[in-house]
């Protein structure tokens, strides 16, 4: 019984394959259509992305192409070809920005560069495209119902870019390059004044500027040690990380002391003088 079940089912499937043959290899393409929306139904995307792609052109100018244009967006979608489904998609909002699905579909571009941009430590520049799509999207559908999803999308991506810069900044100051960290520190709290990690940075600026001062040449040391000091004053002013102040006060201490045995080294030499 098994066996005849086995080939029964063998003879079908081997069937149905012959009948999408046939049609994917002949020239009907109203049997084309049909055929691929019996795939695109079924969740075979692959042998509907075939056949949406053969009868494009054809029914370019037709009703239905409307409806074929935004499936096949959807069939590159969900095989995960999404650079090829976002252009796709924004085919069909720009060929019929009126349609009840325009909506859907720059929604789909951007999932489609959101499910692009990779992890935070490597080149972003599909994230970038991904938080335009997103701006794009909120002007174009301010009160969609798509907007929760959308503006979760916008934070996942803004906090990669944020997380990569501030990476980037703690690297110069591990690497001990002090002034390249505080340039960078500087232009990371520019850039994302409301940054989750705006309370490290300042942590940091600080330490790069404590450091910097501590071991400056007497000429520059001064200076930059009242910077640090400044800097620490804008660190404590929006701290709320118990540990972080306690460790920068100690770092401060020793900025004090620098600046005190500066000023005390200077009164002496006033008084041999005199």
């Amino acid at each position: 019984m098994k066996k005849i079940l086995f080939v029964l089912i063998s003879v079908m499937l081997l069937s149905a394959c012959s009948e999408y043959q046939k049609v994917y290899n002949g020239k009907d393409s109203q049997a084309k259509y049909k055929m691929a929306w019996k795939m695109y139904e079924k969740g075979k995307y692959s042998k509907a992305d075939q056949l949406f792609s053969q009868i494009d052109r054809i029914y370019k100018r037709k009703p239905k192409y409307q409806r074929l244009l935004f499936a096949h967006a959807m069939s590159l979608y969900k095989m995960k070809y999404y650079v090829s489904a976002g252009e796709k998609f924004r085919k069909f909002t720009q060929l019929f920005p009126e349609s009840s699905k325009a909506e859907e579909a720059d929604y789909y571009i951007v999932k489609a560069y959101a499910a692009l941009s990779p992890k935070y430590s490597v080149d972003q520049s599909y994230t970038v495209r991904g938080i335009e799509e997103v701006e794009s999207f909120l002007k174009k559908h301010p009160f969609s119902k798509y907007s929760k999803e959308v503006n979760a999308i916008y934070a996942d991506l803004t906090d990669k870019l944020e997380r990569k810069d501030y990476t980037i900044c703690k690297q110069y100051y591990d690497l001990q390059r002090y002034k390249s960290a505080i340039t960078s520190f500087n232009n990371f709290l520019i850039d994302f004044p409301g940054s989750k990690y705006k309370e490290k940075a300042l942590f940091y600026r600080f330490k790069a500027a404590s450091d910097l001062g501590i071991n400056s040449v007497e000429s520059k040391k001064e200076a930059r040690l009242q910077k640090a000091k400044e800097y620490y004053n804008n660190f404590i002013g929006k701290s709320k990380d118990e540990a972080l102040k306690k460790e920068a006060k100690k770092t401060y201490d020793k900025v004090v002391k620098a600046l005190e045995l500066m000023q005390a080294k200077t009164q002496n030499n006033a008084t041999v003088k005199m």
